[in-house]
């Protein structure tokens, strides 16, 4: 009886006292230190929200992740990643289908913010990249204090914070899942950091149990929110002050995932209303928290227009896939291997040997490499031809000998 008593007890204490965003802890030191300079920004936000229309420019934002493992578990797989990616676009264009758990009146105040994020295909020096990096720490654990997740010798370096959104990806202490850098702290540690069990799509064999209602990829939704200077509804200054988002109203705590996901609740501060409770800016878990409001894609478009400007302004498309007409199969007499050089693409491509009775010898499946070997040491001499497809189509045929 005594250890239920006291886990029930640890249980309490953990869904009442937990923070699972270090936004607002890690930003007071930078507003407190320098408040003129965010008061300038909010004011150069607030200016453009009262002149500019909301475009329906589709935006793209460059991101990178920052892998920092310290168990294999850790070092999650590039799908994982691209799950996580999906989620984004999915929810920045109001493509996420649990709207349809928000009432007729809920609906109307949902939000688009029409940005696409896009995995960086080009490095900081110009060289192609599948825009990921990994290493492996000897650092258990992170926090936002001195973040040493952005740093040598623990961390990853950024890369250029006005050209990329930077996503580091790490163990963090327990009870923290990810913090964001408002707009307005230093330009050498801009970007956003969550814990590694928040990241894809779906609850993983990997993920802890208390973990379960921050997987499936929103809390790096939620921590972007804050990187576009989107504010937790019971404000940045304490409970019951401003987050500037009128339809969320005051309010004076957050919304847990024990709190059973209402539609709406009547606020505890002074100037009363109902709480809007399901979108993302709050802490109500993946399971309840569906939607960006209207004011809050307004408010987000705007930092993104005034602050963060020059990334929007940076940002170089991919080229133009028009073929594989400069794929690059060598040597055409073979020994023992062959090199072949793709095109930047998008995909799936297969790399068959046939002989010249049509008869499948070899067979690779390859997905955003740009570089590949293949052994033929254990194939007869003779002509064989080298088929590529590329998401089921044939684009490369060549004839390659083989002389062992």
């Amino acid at each position: 009886m005594r250890n239920l008593l006291i886990l029930i007890l640890f249980i309490s204490n953990f869904l009442l006292g937990q923070n699972p965003c270090g936004t607002d802890g890690y930003n007071k030191f930078y507003i407190d230190s320098n408040p003129k300079s965010y008061k300038n920004i909010e004011n150069q936000l607030q200016d453009y929200l009262k002149i500019t229309p909301k475009s329906t420019t589709n935006i793209t934002i460059p991101v990178v992740f920052h892998v920092v493992w310290i168990n294999n578990i850790q070092n999650l797989h590039d799908s994982v990643i691209y799950h996580q990616l999906e989620v984004l676009n999915s929810i920045f264009n109001s493509q996420n289908p649990d709207t349809v758990n928000l009432t007729d009146t809920l609906k109307r105040w949902v939000g688009d913010f029409n940005i696409n994020f896009e995995i960086a295909h080009r490095d900081p020096n110009g060289f192609p990249t599948r825009g990921i990096t990994r290493k492996k720490t000897f650092h258990p654990h992170f926090s936002y204090w001195n973040n040493p997740v952005k740093k040598l010798p623990y961390g990853v370096l950024p890369w250029p914070t006005d050209r990329y959104l930077n996503i580091w990806i790490c163990d963090l202490n327990d009870g923290l899942n990810g913090y964001a850098q408002f707009p307005g702290g230093p330009e050498e540690t801009d970007g956003i950091v969550v814990d590694w069990q928040t990241v894809g799509n779906q609850i993983y064999p990997w993920v802890s149990f208390e973990n379960y209602e921050w997987a499936k990829g929103k809390v790096l939704v939620h921590e972007i929110g804050h990187w576009l200077n989107l504010y937790h509804p019971w404000g940045n200054d304490g409970s019951c002050t401003e987050d500037y988002i009128p339809e969320t109203s005051f309010q004076n705590s957050p919304i847990f995932p024990h709190n059973n996901c209402p539609d709406t609740m009547f606020s505890s501060c002074s100037d009363s209303g109902r709480i809007f409770i399901k979108h993302y800016m709050d802490y109500s878990g993946s399971s309840c928290m569906c939607t960006f409001t209207k004011n809050q894609v307004l408010r987000g478009l705007a930092s993104l227009n005034t602050y963060r400007i020059k990334m929007v302004e940076n940002y170089l498309p991919k080229p133009i896939i028009n073929g594989f007409e400069n794929t690059k199969i060598y040597p055409t007499y073979v020994q023992d291997i062959i090199y072949i050089e793709f095109p930047i693409y998008e995909g799936i491509i297969e790399i068959l040997i046939y002989n010249l009775q049509g008869r499948l010898m070899k067979q690779l499946i390859t997905q955003n490499n740009h570089f590949e070997t293949l052994n033929l040491s254990d194939l007869v001499n003779g002509i064989y031809v080298v088929n590529l497809l590329h998401n089921g189509k044939s684009v490369v045929n060549k004839k390659i000998i083989i002389n062992n």
